[in-house]
């Protein structure tokens, strides 16, 4: 067996084993799986160079052959050395490269001359969905939440670990995102990538490359730390969000959404907003501390979702609440919504919380209801103000309660809120006797200004 079919054999074992690690591939195997290189194997193509698809039997691969590659040689190596590290789901699979000089004969002013031809190429995983600019368009049209979602997320994954791997990407934007058939969001092309040291945190260049509309504002200072990638992140959220880059505030941006997002995904497209405006800071020292904190973020938002919310029929609402001070403290639970549409008795709700490390439990009762709203977000506000009379009784006389907040305000105390969020949606159940309305109740801790800990 010649070299090229040993190589061919074993390329066509990696697309079956992902733990075979990139090696050196003859330039013959390549012309050949690309009909030498023939207009119809053309995918794409890019400033630095052509990408042709490769047939094997047993799959496809991408074959990027590098153009004027005298000028970009440092580059080809460079890049080389980002992609033997960067292995991870969320980043397209290096398969190998060749590395390839022929003499031949050349005519050059009249005389014959002995000239080296280089061919530089690299081999990759075949990413069969294009690239994520595609798919990007505004809310009212294209991809649904969920799917932007997990792009949002596996491109933060994939950026994290290479961040991990000390490598800042510096060309992020979404033809450097190519989707594969489940569309899951593979980040590619390593061509002006740098690789840092193990405790490197920044390099002063004096030629910056990337794509205007993603170069992090600094460039004009050739500083490049890790923050460059984040800059471009934000971006390319802010586009999977609205389908255009720019400042969008984050009710704005909800709004634009409002028809086509089911109750508990609100909360995500806030965050993911959020995060879009603060990535994309012109202060770099404003912008997230790390990739791994953004998924952090995104993380909770999940969470919330499976772990927050609560199936309530004609039930009680409960909030364990401690104090972390020596006294006692007041407390109301107040609506501040004003919607058409009630499902909480007895409010406002007062009470007194007795000193440190005593436990209170608030509780709100649901109410029956003949028909509720598809989805209805209200606000709860619950204040507080401390006392330093520790012989009040706890009284069922709601009005006592009301009168010692009046006394507060007009002495000029301190009265301290937590904003609470609560987003109820139905789900009609049937019974033997009438129709019941399931409430769902998810509840969100917005702000925090009070001398309560929430349990």
């Amino acid at each position: 067996m010649d070299r090229q079919a040993r190589a061919r054999v074993d390329l066509e074992c990696m697309l079956l084993d992902e733990t075979k690690e990139p090696k050196a591939l003859p330039l013959s195997l390549l012309e050949n799986i690309t009909n030498n290189f023939s207009p119809g194997h053309k995918i794409g193509s890019g400033g630095f160079a052509v990408v042709y698809k490769g047939v094997l039997d047993n799959g496809t691969v991408a074959v990027k052959k590098l153009s004027n590659t005298y000028l970009y040689e440092d580059k080809f190596w460079q890049e080389i050395e980002c992609l033997m590290k960067a292995k991870h789901k969320n980043i397209v699979r290096f398969l190998g490269y060749c590395s390839d000089t022929q003499e031949e004969f050349l005519k050059y002013e009249g005389k014959s001359i002995m000239a080296g031809i280089q061919e530089r190429i690299l081999c990759f995983e075949y990413v069969p969905k294009g690239d994520l600019l595609k798919y990007i368009s505004d809310a009212s049209s294209g991809l649904e939440w969920r799917d932007r979602y997990k792009i949002i997320k596996g491109i933060c994954e994939g950026l994290n670990y290479l961040h991990t791997q000390n490598i800042v990407h510096l060309d992020l934007k979404p033809a450097n995102i190519l989707m594969d058939d489940k569309m899951v969001p593979k980040i590619t092309d390593f061509g002006v990538s740098r690789c840092f040291k193990e405790d490197q945190t920044r390099t002063i260049v004096t030629i910056v490359a990337g794509t205007p509309g993603y170069l992090a504002p600094e460039f004009t200072n050739g500083v490049i730390t890790f923050k460059y990638d984040l800059y471009a992140l934000g971006v390319i959220i802010m586009e999977i969000l609205t389908g255009a880059k720019g400042y969008h505030e984050a009710g704005e941006v909800l709004e634009r959404w409002s028809s086509r997002l089911e109750t508990s995904q609100k909360l995500q497209v806030r965050v993911c907003t959020n995060i879009a405006i603060e990535c994309a800071d012109f202060n770099p020292a404003r912008r997230p501390t790390s990739i791994q904190y953004v998924i952090d973020r995104l993380t909770e938002t999940e969470s919330t979702e499976t772990r927050d919310q609560l199936d309530v029929y004609l039930v009680e609402l409960r909030f364990p609440v401690r104090t972390n001070t020596d006294e006692h403290t007041v407390f109301r639970l107040i609506e501040k919504s004003t919607k058409p549409w009630r499902c909480f008795a007895s409010l406002p709700l007062y009470g007194i919380v007795p000193s440190r490390f005593t436990t209170y439990t608030l509780v709100v009762t649901t109410q029956q209801q003949e028909r509720l709203p598809e989805e209805t977000e209200y606000d709860l506000i619950l204040q507080s103000s401390l006392s330093g009379d520790k012989k009040i009784p706890t009284s069922r006389d709601q009005s006592k309660y009301k009168k010692l907040f009046d006394e507060a305000k007009e002495s000029g105390s301190e009265v301290r809120e937590m904003l609470k969020t609560v987003f109820a949606s139905q789900e009609q159940t049937m019974s033997a006797v009438s129709h019941f309305y399931l409430i769902q109740i998810r509840v969100f801790t917005v702000q925090i200004r009070c001398c309560f800990q929430l349990m």
